[in-house]
Formats: structure tokens, sequence, C-alpha cells
């Protein structure tokens, strides 16, 4: 008789893995768009599509996304700033200058460390 397996449920680092590619894939573009080589558009829709696939991976496995340990914590407000910012730009709440400076801020913050 063979039984059904639960979702395997990640461990922190890999959950952590996962919020820094998150936050990682918005931040590669970031310089682009900031010497606006991007647009406003493509630089929100990363941001919405960066949160997005977390989310989608944590689902997967049968999680909410809650933060299992200190470490993704400690950066889950960053992926609320991704999707409140890029989302809020996408639903014509807020500019291509509120997208910026969000955007100075985390470059300045994560560019080199996720």
């Amino acid at each position: 008789m063979t039984h059904a397996s639960a979702p395997s449920i990640p461990s922190a680092p890999t959950q952590l893995l996962r919020i820094r590619a998150a936050v990682g894939s918005a931040i590669a573009i970031g310089p682009d768009f900031l010497r606006g080589d991007v647009d406003a558009d493509t630089m929100a829709t990363t941001m919405v599509d960066a949160v997005q696939t977390y989310v989608a991976a944590e689902k997967a496995d049968g999680r909410d996304g809650s933060p299992l340990d200190s470490d993704a914590a400690e950066l889950m407000p960053v992926l609320q700033e991704l999707i409140t910012c890029g989302g809020g730009y996408l639903a014509g709440r807020c500019d291509a200058d509120c997208v910026a400076r969000t955007m100075t801020e985390l470059v300045g913050e994560f560019g080199e460390t996720v």
C-alpha cells in the first residue's frame, strides 16, 4: 500500500533563499531603472512578480509564507514594500517617482547583500 506524502515544509534556510531571490530579482534591475534604462511599468511588474513567485513557492510547499526564523522575519518588510509599491504603481495609486524612491532605498540597502 502506498501512502501519499505530505507536502514538504521548507526549512528556514530554504525560505530565506527564496526571500533573498525575490528581493534580488527586483534589486537586479533597480540600477537600470534608476538610470532610466528600464521603465517604471517594467520595474513595478518585476517587483510584484518577485513577491508572487515567492508566495507561489511557499504555497506549493503548503505554507502561507510566514517567516520561519528571525532572518526571514527581518526581510519580510522588504517583500511587503515590493508588493505595496509595485502594486500601487500598477494600480495607479502612485507614480514613477515613488517607485524610484523605493528602489533607491532598496538598492542602497540591499544591492550588495542579497
